[in-house]
């Protein structure tokens, strides 16, 4: 080893003993004092003296002897120093258990209670299957999962009408009052859920779209899995307007009820933005439910459309009766629409493949489950597993017909836990609606991308696409 590797070990240990350390290097401790004696010169022999009057010359020194560098002496059977103990690192501090309390109504140290509501659509002649056995496959998989912070939810059911404003009032009056739910969980249309939010202030969590008049009014209190309104409309016409050459176009606008009158002005701005002008806004007054009423409507319509040289009708939120009554007068209008469930066309007994048809959803579920994508499969399988009933997926004219609530029932409950979990342990309505408006972005069954945020209710951010009538299977297909 060379000297000043054996200087520099040497000097860290003196460093490492100084600050108290004691730990062994590799030279194995301190090295010994060495040893070895240093060869001593003979004397020189007497030099015979110089006469006085000769110059005097030094005379030289005689040489010192070479001495050779001493070995470092192997230590004779140096015992190893002892290891002093590592200096053991300071242990973490155990975190503090997670108290669970009654922290809100309908909140214990256990149990998370909701009210669970969903439509009644069989009177008008629709079979989508067993909707409890739906919602209660969900709930059991998010409490297999850990519930909400380990708290379990537990369900309270109602059924209702989609049409009937009384049984859609007393299944509220019962959650709120009688069972003293925390949140309504499910699936309520039109301005129904306003029971919950406008009149008892309580927290909505729906599978419906709503309205932006709805939302307004809730307070704060609604969040819903589905794409705002407005937004919705937007991504129509941008998705619609290179299709059907917007530009110079004249344009009849449908709105489905008095609750979308609100939506009038910002549809003509957005499509005067795309180039089209709006002749004529016409909105159903015919009362939900009365389909021969709604078709007699929707007839006058299309002859109006034909009087006015009308090139384009744009249909929203429910544009049905506007294809059939298309298809009734055989008119090669274009309809633009974003009223894309299967089932509606085939109960009311309508054709889109007759019609001049430009139809925008999202791709269908069936798309994704057949892509493996967005959590489809994995929802279909869990309510298999769970209930014993068969989804019918691919299937033509599907009875029953209960793919959407299907994912609808596991979209509900996914937004209810998302927000729920990220509240904290100390669950109350303010901490729910605070985790809302910093939740972000979150995975959400049956869509590709889906957000909450400061004053974003709702969640579904996916854009639309066109879709194309399957007059075989009877649906649409993305033709992806």
């Amino acid at each position: 080893m060379r000297r000043w590797i054996l200087a520099l070990v040497l000097a860290l240990a003196l460093v490492a003993a100084a600050c108290g350390g004691n730990d062994d290097t590799e030279t194995g401790g301190d090295a010994p004092p060495v040893s070895a004696e240093e060869a001593v010169p003979e004397a020189p022999a007497p030099q015979a003296a110089e006469p006085e009057d000769a110059e005097s010359e030094a005379e030289p020194q005689a040489p010192e002897p070479d001495v050779a560098e001493p070995e470092p002496a192997e230590p004779e059977d140096a015992e190893p120093q002892e290891a002093a103990p590592e200096e053991a690192a300071p242990e973490e501090p155990e975190p503090e258990p997670v108290v669970l309390t009654a922290s809100y109504r309908g909140v214990t140290e256990t149990e998370i209670k909701i009210g669970v509501g969903f439509v009644d659509v069989t009177e008008f002649g629709i079979d989508n299957g067993d909707h409890e056995a739906q919602w209660q496959a969900a709930i059991d998989r998010a409490n297999d999962a850990g519930g909400v912070n380990g708290r379990l939810l537990v369900p309270v059911f109602g059924e209702y009408s989609p049409v009937d404003d009384a049984a859609i009032e007393g299944v509220c009056v019962r959650f709120v009052e009688d069972e003293e739910v925390f949140a309504f969980v499910g699936f309520v249309l039109w301005d129904g859920v306003l029971c919950y939010t406008e009149l008892y202030g309580a927290l909505a969590v729906n599978t419906a779209e709503m309205a932006p008049d709805v939302i307004g009014r809730s307070g704060g209190l609604l969040f819903t899995t589905q794409g705002g309104l407005i937004e919705r409309i937007n991504s129509l016409i941008t998705a619609a307007a290179s299709d059907w050459e917007s530009e110079g176009k004249r344009i009849q606008f449908h709105a489905s009820g008095a609750e979308d009158e609100i939506l009038l002005e910002p549809v003509k701005e957005l499509v005067e933005a795309a180039g089209g002008t709006v002749t004529r806004t016409l909105v159903t007054t015919t009362p939900p439910g009365d389909v021969p009423a709604g078709e007699a409507q929707a007839d006058v319509w299309i002859e109006r459309a034909e009087a006015d040289d009308v090139d384009v009708i744009l249909t929203f939120n429910g544009g049905y009766g506007t294809v059939g009554a298309v298809e009734r007068a055989g008119s090669d209008l274009v309809v633009v629409t974003d009223a894309v469930a299967p089932s509606a066309y085939v109960e009311f007994g309508y054709n889109p493949g007759q019609v001049n048809l430009f139809a925008y959803g999202v791709p269908t579920l069936q798309d994704y489950y057949n892509a493996g994508e967005a959590g489809v499969q994995e929802c279909v399988e869990n309510y298999e597993t769970r209930s014993g009933n068969i989804v019918n997926v691919n299937v033509p004219s599907p009875r029953p017909n209960n793919l959407p609530p299907t994912i609808r029932s596991c979209r509900g409950i996914e937004l209810f836990v998302a927000i729920a979990t990220a509240a904290g342990p100390v669950l109350t309505q303010d901490s729910f609606i605070e985790a809302a408006r910093g939740l972000g972005s979150f995975d959400l069954t049956g869509t590709t991308s889906a957000s909450l945020s400061e004053g974003k209710y709702s969640a579904d951010n996916a854009p639309l696409v066109r879709l194309y009538w399957d007059s075989e299977n009877s649906e649409f297909d993305s033709g992806n």
